[in-house]
């Protein structure tokens, strides 16, 4: 009885896990140069007299260095490519980057953008006017609802497109675009690791009840693993958590505590990415100062930098003004160029209170508004300063409501999930987070599980990490987001 039960009022929960964990080593291109002190500074010395008032005003919140020179800025034609090599190419990586690249190109701009905006319009809803660290991942995200979609039909599957911004594509294409999307991650740099999971997990009382065109659909185009398992028996969920360690390689070692008795399917999608900066950063440089937090209270923060006073070539800047108010940005590149770690801060003059200082909410939404095109292009290379500072978090949320709001309702109710089983219908959705950045790359992870039951101007150039900054890692490539956060409070235990 208990089995008929379950296979009437049955759970369906799909959980998809981007993990995204990179780290640093090899040795510093500067290390051949003297370097009389460590002061965090990163700009070139240009030998110029600074006239400004060089004593930093108390409580500004300023994010200028005492006694800054104006930068010697490089030729853009100049700098060095980050890919540029003596050594001869390895004709397997090449072939490997050629295969890479080409299913990067095959993703179209139309997927991209829909997933771009999808994060976007959950991250506005999840940060704007929180004072607390925040970070999703766009990109796991969209695996997890494109899996679910699958899962769909009739208006559900028409709501679930309209919201997820697939327009007229069919679902056939957008699987075909998520296809490419994940193999263009496989072998894209030899200096970094990807890995791409996926497996459904079946309760033996539901597993001659899924529909063979939906399991297929996510083995053949998510590569997904088919595992059927007694989900009343407790160590089950060791056996789901087993999976999901190992294919993270042990950064996320959990996303279910226990399987509700209605429960009868867990998708999970896990990524594991490992990767270096294309320049590390010199941890003896690394100093501690002052952070200013968006409720008008003091921390301090440790900051990295480059050595002597020299960024690498390869790292960019912007210099923005969003509504009157000078916006720095900066892009720092992982290995070969293929990814990188972009971070916007507000740059006020000397003279501005704090409480007129724009906010890391009030530059998210102008992000949210015009998208990341108006700003990327005006990214130059340049001897700038920048002090980045360190920080780790973790952050969870249910994401349910969020959806709601942005017009998903048809997959909440009794049947919306009928395309993969009878009567199924979407029941929960929770975010799960965790980001280290340090001098020597960046560790990260994700965890998406959906449930579902049956039934100005330019006055300080550089980049100075002094108050609250948005965030992303991106796909050069095409235009990917792996991640998007805000962090209020640089922490770093």
């Amino acid at each position: 009885m208990e089995k008929k039960m379950k296979k009437f009022f049955a759970v369906f929960v799909l959980s998809a896990a981007l993990i995204f964990v990179a780290s640093c080593g090899g040795d510093s291109k500067n290390d051949n140069q003297n370097d009389d002190s460590d002061t965090g500074d990163t700009s070139v010395d240009t030998g110029d007299t600074d006239t400004g008032d060089t004593t930093e005003p108390e409580d500004t919140g300023d994010t200028t260095e005492p006694g800054d020179s104006d930068p010697a800025e490089s030729d853009d034609s100049d700098a060095t490519d980050p890919t540029d090599t003596d050594e001869p190419e390895d004709p397997a990586l090449i072939q490997a980057y050629s295969l890479a690249d080409a299913h990067a190109d095959a993703v179209s701009e139309e997927i991209v953008g829909a997933n771009t905006r999808l994060g976007l319009n959950i991250f506005e809803k999840l940060a704007i006017g929180q004072k607390e660290n925040i970070m999703i991942s766009p990109l796991s995200i969209s695996i997890a609802m494109a899996m679910t979609a699958n899962g769909t039909e009739n208006e559900a599957l028409a709501e679930m497109k309209e919201v997820l911004g697939y327009g007229e594509m069919e679902l056939p294409a957008v699987n075909e675009q998520f296809e490419e999307l994940i193999a263009s991650l496989v072998s894209a740099d030899k200096d970094l690791v990807l890995e791409i999971a996926n497996s459904i997990w079946l309760d033996e009382s539901i597993s001659e009840d899924v529909r063979e065109e939906f399991v297929t659909v996510l083995t053949e185009s998510y590569n997904s693993e088919l595992f059927t398992a007694d989900f009343g028996d407790a160590e089950t969920v060791g056996l789901i958590n087993s999976w999901v360690a190992e294919k993270t390689h042990g950064k996320i070692d959990k996303i279910i505590k226990s399987i509700d008795p209605l429960t009868v399917m867990h998708l999970i999608n896990a990524i594991y990415f490992k990767a270096a900066w294309s320049k590390a950063f010199d941890k003896e440089t690394t100093f501690t100062d002052k952070f200013f937090m968006s409720d008008g209270t003091e921390t301090t923060a440790d900051y990295m930098s480059f050595k002597n006073y020299e960024n690498p070539d390869e790292v960019k800047y912007g210099d923005y003004v969003i509504a009157g108010q000078n916006v720095a940005g900066v892009k720092i590149p992982y290995g070969r160029g293929a990814f990188a770690f972009y971070a916007y801060v507000s740059n006020p003059d000397f003279d501005t209170p704090n409480d007129e200082v724009m906010t890391v909410d009030e530059i998210i939404s102008n992000f949210v508004e015009k998208g990341f095109a108006e700003y990327l292009p005006s990214m130059t290379r340049g001897y700038y300063k920048l002090h980045l500072p360190k920080f780790k978090f973790e952050y969870e949320k249910s994401l349910s409501e969020i959806f709601k709001s942005l017009g998903l309702e048809k997959v909440f109710d009794a049947g919306g999930m009928s395309a993969a089983a009878p009567a199924l219908y979407v029941s929960e959705i929770t975010h799960k987070t965790h980001i280290d950045v340090n001098e020597d790359g960046t560790e990260a992870a994700a965890v998406t599980d959906v449930g579902a039951d049956m039934a100005g101007g330019e006055n300080f150039p550089g980049f100075y990490g002094r108050r609250p900054f948005f965030f992303i890692i991106r796909d050069e490539r095409n235009g990917s987001i792996l991640f998007m956060g805000k962090v209020e409070k640089p922490e770093y235990k």
